[in-house]
């Protein structure tokens, strides 16, 4: 097979290409690929150093390993530079783009995507391999397509979009090019041709189902990307699809539109969905309908036994209710209830409650008050104190209670009712003369109880100090508090509530911010993983039942490690799932329980080819890469979202029906290492 040895330009090179790549129908298969027996785990001595190398973030001594002649060390050193992503190696990894073992060179067009510079899209153009029409290639050429959509221009998508001549059985080639959409679209780049190819894939129904996904969630992510014209053949699709993921990403297209009649199809969906994540995908994006189409369901669903479904059926009357149904809403509010779901009712009326109606406000607040008092749980306590900043009024009320209360999870809750206040759209006029006085009261109460060190406070507090709708400048003079609240946060352990203190700094006082950047702090135990062999599976005992995980020790072997020894040490034992988002993840790990706990070491993110385009899949928390300790996160479904910032370390093999059960509250009993393959 000939080779092109031209450098392409973007405006006109990756057309050409691709369109020789699909009509060159007779070639010998590519000379350079070499049938290597890659090792890709942890085992070999030399790509165990690579690994530590990695891990302490030392991309000058990674290097010398790209000249291998092991090509599973060479692998493994283009590989670190996925997760470094530091555009100083730019160079040297387009370099290995030459490399003459496929896996290597798909890697490093994925590591070129990774770093995400610019620079990249002439070499990763240059470098598609146009003729290669016995598929041996299409593994790298899958990788470029979708590096470019990282870092290539809006002429590059056009051409990536131009090019409908792929077979239906190119799996490959497919999903490179709808990931490069979707990309793309993750950088608010979009052409009509990307939207028109991606609906092609989509209502294919020969198209495999990972590359139909990959299109559905480029609709339901970016609603510039459904034009005017594709709305009713995403209903359309949407009506006739079986596979529910998919349907769960149309849903979320769907809801977004203004087609006409659009509301009774929704109604017809809700009622009729047997998934409660497509139902909460439709729920969450209404955004062109208003309640009355939909009102009985709606009603309905708030007494859904899902309380995913529910809760957000009681998020959406505080998006589209009106004033004059006050008390319809609020006759939904029965004693059987979930607090899950009663405190998103409340807060939804609180929202819809002008100030005029004295009476009705007044009734609200004593009610979440009661509630807050008779309440057994932190969580279910903290969910009521956020209710009350939704009331313009409480800010007394809540400084009292500030003072009362030591646990965290409320604490941090208060914070972050006092940012609802200032953000109230009736603020203004709910004070009137006495505005800039109350406002600078909570300003300054803000910035003085961050002087305490409590992560939660000053992470919870930071957020609204820097929100330029809370409009905190030139409310606050005094800097030495800065310094006060920094000297008490405890690094590393408290990275993100250091990084949220520093951006407010920046922002109030028009000064730099620079990241904290955690030092090399815990090395990765190969020993603790050769102990337990090649495949590790945990049992999560929570108090809905059992999960049982498959750990990814070989994709990512330091998460996996410090996992383990978490688990060995009994840390998750009695932590709570303290954040859960309805079809999207349920997280815990975290040992305050308000989300900003961390542990007094950092490990590495370790982002390689993994996806998050399935469902009850294992990842690392963060702060900011390279920031993880202890938090995790369990996904309800794909989140491709994620792809290339989040670890993923395991799966959930058995128990995900427990998963999707979990709610804010719930509580891991232990972890147990249940078995070890050697």
């Amino acid at each position: 097979m000939r080779s092109f040895n031209k450098v392409f330009t973007p405006a006109t090179g990756l057309g050409l290409v691709l369109w020789v790549a699909l009509f060159i129908h007779s070639c010998v298969p590519p000379t350079d690929h070499v049938n290597a027996n890659l090792n890709l785990g942890f085992n070999d001595p030399e790509v165990r150093k690579v690994l530590q190398l990695q891990d302490k973030g030392v991309s000058d001594s990674i290097y010398p390993y790209f000249k291998h002649k092991n090509p599973g060390v060479r692998y493994a050193a283009v590989k670190a530079f996925a997760s470094i992503r530091s555009e100083n190696a730019l160079d040297s990894v387009v370099n290995m783009l030459k490399d003459p073992v496929l896996e290597v060179r798909a890697m490093a067009a994925y590591a070129l995507g990774q770093i995400g510079s610019p620079k990249a899209e002439t070499p990763l153009i240059a470098a598609f391999t146009a003729q290669d029409t016995l598929s041996v290639n299409n593994m790298f050429n899958r990788q470029i397509l979708e590096a470019l959509g990282r870092c290539g221009s809006k002429t590059t998508l056009k051409n990536i979009a131009s090019v409908v001549s792929y077979r239906d059985s190119d799996d490959e080639l497919l999903l490179g090019q709808t990931r490069a959409f979707y990309h793309f679209g993750q950088r608010n780049i979009f052409d009509p041709a990307a939207s028109s190819r991606a609906m092609e894939l989509l209502s294919n129904a020969a198209i495999s189902e990972p590359i139909r996904l990959q299109s559905a969630h480029y609709f339901g992510r970016f609603k510039e990307a459904v034009s005017p014209e594709l709305v009713d053949r995403l209903i359309n699709q949407l009506g006739i699809e079986d596979n529910p993921e998919i349907r769960m990403a149309l849903a979320s297209a769907v809801s977004r539109t203004s087609a006409t009649g659009l509301d009774k199809k929704l109604v017809q969906l809700l009622t009729t969905e047997q998934d409660y994540r497509v139902k909460c995908n439709a729920l969450r994006g209404f955004q062109n309908i208003e309640l009355d189409s939909v009102k009985a369901t709606v009603f309905n669903l708030v007494k859904d036994p899902n309380l995913h479904v529910a809760a957000l059926a009681a998020e959406l009357i505080g998006r589209k209710g009106k004033k004059e149904e006050l008390y319809d809403y609020k006759a939904l509010a029965t004693p059987e209830l979930d607090w899950r779901v009663k405190t998103r009712l409340y807060q939804s009326m609180m929202k819809l409650t002008p100030l005029f109606f004295t009476k009705f406000k007044n009734e609200l607040a004593a009610e979440v008050k009661f509630y807050f008092s008779n309440a057994t749980g932190a969580y279910e306590k903290a969910e009521w104190l956020r209710v009350l900043g939704e009331d313009p009024y409480q800010y007394l009320t809540l400084t009292n209670l500030y003072g009362k209360t030591t646990q965290p999870v409320e604490r941090t809750a208060i914070i972050e009712a006092f940012g609802k206040i200032l953000q109230h759209p009736e603020f203004i006029k709910a004070y009137g003369s006495k505005y800039i006085e109350v406002k600078s009261y909570i300003i300054k109460l803000l910035v003085n109880l961050s002087k305490s060190g409590d992560s939660g406070t000053v992470a919870a507090a930071s957020v609204i100090l820097k929100d330029p709708k809370s409009g905190a400048k030139g409310f606050v003079s005094d800097t030495t508090w800065f310094e006060s609240s920094k000297s008490r946060l405890k690094l590393p352990q408290d990275v993100e509530s250091y990084n949220e203190l520093m951006q407010a700094r920046a922002f109030l006082f028009d000064s730099t911010y620079n990241a904290y950047k955690a030092p090399y702090s815990h090395p990765i135990d190969f020993s603790a993983l050769e102990a337990q062999g090649d495949s590790i599976e945990v049992v999560m005992k929570t108090t809905k039942g059992n999960i049982t995980l498959l750990l990814f020790t070989d994709k990512a072997p330091g998460s996996v490690a410090n996992f383990l020894e978490l688990c060995q040490k009994d840390f998750y034992d009695n932590k709570f799932f303290h954040r859960v988002v309805p079809n999207f993840v349920v997280q815990a790990g975290c040992p305050r329980g308000d989300g900003y706990g961390g542990l007094n070491y950092t490990i590495r993110s370790e982002l390689n080819l993994n996806y998050y385009l399935e469902t009850g899949l294992l990842g690392m928390a963060h702060a900011g890469n390279h920031t993880e300790s202890s938090q995790f996160f369990i996904t309800h479904s794909p989140a491709p979202h994620l792809d290339g910032n989040y670890t993923i370390f395991g799966k959930v093999k058995e128990g995900m029906d427990v998963v999707h059960t979990l709610y804010q509250g719930d509580k891991i009993i232990d972890v147990i290492i249940l078995k070890a393959n050697k």
